[in-house]
């Protein structure tokens, strides 16, 4: 919105700066020329609708209080709606406000410039609330910020303007895009579970389904004992539960490129980032799994628990913002990953890399350590360099667009 003049919110828009001119044209005529009572009292005239509508927009947006709904946690490409309402609390109507909303990558990969979105409040009754929705789509992951709004109007003759900038802020983060793990992959995490019984761990003592009673045995603990039927029984019996079995995985997601890298590299990349988001939607649906996801880019977090729901929005928030680089040692990482993790706990490296276990520079952390050596069997890697990634994921393909796409 173009204006001439601003201060303190309040500006003067083109037409307004017309209408000025004009007042200002007739003030003057009718002080050099005093003896004509007529062009003094047009400059009154014309110098009301100019204090009016000053009065009426800066008291207009005075009283409104806006926030907005959006939901936190999004798909590439998931058509969403963003609410905003807005609240009056003058004993006044407001009307024709303008809300400009502003979208933004605060972080992720090659983050696009800002873009902004316009609503418009017809009207804003006395004591009351208004609702209006824009729905839009986000093709690129990451996480994004809503706001600053800011909130203008200029009823109601158009010649002064008033704006306010809200600091109502919401947080979006947007999945990667997801895929389709194939039925290669499905064999490969079943013949883990099944291959290698070290791996499977069982929960706490007191973490099964409770399912009778039993003579106690020595060396129970006493917190087992059913004291009520003890009573009853004239012995101590204990509560026996059916003590339950997870697998251990740890995912290694290493998304390396060159140092220039080409929009073939990038593209290699943001499809591991997909493979391994779906492959933990995927596990989280099957359960019975104990994971430890840890992300390499320019830099490395790792999650570890039980793939529930709060785990894997914390394992899609960490591959939303992974950025790719080309100066991570996997080798480290990895050699890191076969000290802490359980043993027998299965690890998938999934990679951008051509290079692989026998690469012995790349890998000289564990080559080099005779015990981490003997235990390079529990590593399977799936190289999207090689291509093997083809084998276990299916991504389908993405139309070019904007970050943000705003449906009408």
């Amino acid at each position: 919105m173009f204006s001439w003049f601003r201060f303190r919110g309040v500006s003067v828009p083109q037409e307004g700066v017309y209408y000025f001119l004009v007042f200002i044209f007739i003030l003057a005529g009718a002080i050099v020329r005093s003896g004509i009572q007529l062009l003094m009292i047009l400059a009154c005239m014309l110098l009301g609708p100019l204090l009016f509508n000053l009065w009426v927009v800066t008291s207009s947006l005075r009283n409104l209080n806006f926030s907005r709904r959006v939901p936190s946690l999004l798909s590439c490409d998931e058509t969403f709606f963003v609410e905003l309402t807005a609240k009056n609390s003058s004993r006044y109507t407001t009307y024709a406000v303008v809300i400009e909303d502003q979208l933004f990558q605060v972080e992720g990969y090659e983050p696009e410039p800002p873009q902004d979105v316009e609503v418009f409040f017809a009207k804003i009754g006395n004591k009351d609330e208004a609702m209006i929705s824009y729905k839009a789509v986000i093709r690129k992951r990451g996480k994004y910020q809503l706001g600053p709004l800011s909130a203008t109007t200029a009823f109601p003759l158009g010649l002064m303007r008033s704006t306010r900038t809200d600091t109502v802020v919401s947080t979006i983060v947007v999945m990667p895009r997801l895929g389709a793990m194939l039925p290669a992959w499905r064999r490969l995490v079943q013949q883990e579970k099944s291959g290698f019984a070290s791996s499977r761990r069982q929960h706490g003592l007191l973490e099964g389904d409770f399912y009778g009673l039993r003579e106690w045995r020595s060396g129970d603990p006493k917190q087992w004992i059913h004291w009520r039927s003890s009573a009853k029984q004239g012995e101590l019996v204990v509560r026996q539960f059916e003590k339950q079995n997870q697998q251990d995985f740890v995912l290694v997601i290493d998304v390396w490129i060159p140092d220039e890298p080409s929009a073939e590299d990038k593209q290699r990349a943001e499809r591991i980032i997909s493979m391994a988001a779906t492959a933990i939607r995927e596990l989280a649906v099957v359960g019975g799994c104990q994971l430890q996801l840890v992300t390499c880019g320019e830099g490395c977090e790792t999650t570890v628990g039980n793939v529930s729901q709060a785990f894997v929005a914390q394992a899609m928030h960490d591959l939303a913002i992974l950025v790719p680089t080309s100066e991570h040692p996997i080798g480290e990482t990895i050699a890191e990953c076969l000290r802490t993790s359980r043993p027998g706990a299965r690890i998938i490296l999934l990679t951008t890399r051509k290079s692989d276990l026998s690469d012995t520079d790349q890998f000289a952390p564990v080559w080099n350590d005779a015990k981490l050596r003997s235990e390079l069997g529990r590593i399977k890697t799936v190289s999207a360099g090689r291509g093997e990634d083809a084998m276990y994921f299916h991504l389908p393909e993405q139309s070019k667009a904007k970050i943000l796409e705003d449906t009408p």
